[in-house]
């Protein structure tokens, strides 16, 4: 699966249709599914897990936009005699996006979330935190991108801190 991955995105660099500018513009929505690769906090004594999640995503204009992204956890407590840990990431976050390079257009991304976690120990289940973090998309198409991006995600509860690195296949709909 890398393998054919690390193919398409050659194919997409240097075929002849890649001269695409980025496709960002006003009341255009995105829908991304993707699966990102959660690190947790030391502090929460659970392993590293993959995170399938969707987001829908609306630009107000060529630079801003709102998203709100939703994965599944499903991973194992690292503490002795502790089972599985199962659960859910929301995150409702505002983008600024940088000046587009060619294929490439990057941006800027904060805002706040819930990490839902059962069982999860004395701490509770429901956790609030804010998040930031960088990305770009790269574009095929005016209507089809690649996405990755990094957040950090911090927890209130505990003073935890999290990483998301998420990669996605985003489909543009709109004006």
């Amino acid at each position: 699966m890398k393998k054919i991955m690390q193919w398409c995105l050659l194919a997409i660099l240097f075929s002849p249709s890649s001269v695409v500018l980025a496709q960002n513009k006003p009341g255009i929505f995105t829908f991304t599914p993707g699966a990102g690769y959660e690190y947790f906090s030391a502090r929460r004594n659970l392993q590293n897990t993959v995170l399938p999640n969707a987001a829908i995503s609306y630009n107000f204009d060529e630079k801003l936009a709102i998203e709100f992204l939703a994965g599944m956890i499903n991973t194992n407590s690292t503490a002795v005699g502790q089972g599985g840990v199962h659960g859910t990431l929301y995150l409702i976050d505002g983008f600024y996006r940088l000046t587009p390079r060619h294929l490439f257009a990057p941006y800027l991304l904060a805002g706040i979330g819930l990490t839902s976690l059962k069982p999860n120990g004395v701490d509770s289940r429901q956790q609030a935190n804010i998040n930031a973090g960088i990305g770009t998309q790269l574009f095929a198409d005016k209507a089809v991108a690649l996405r990755a991006d990094i957040r950090d995600l911090y927890t209130f509860v505990g003073s935890e801190n999290d990483v998301l690195v998420n990669l996605g296949v985003s489909f543009l709909f709109g004006a």
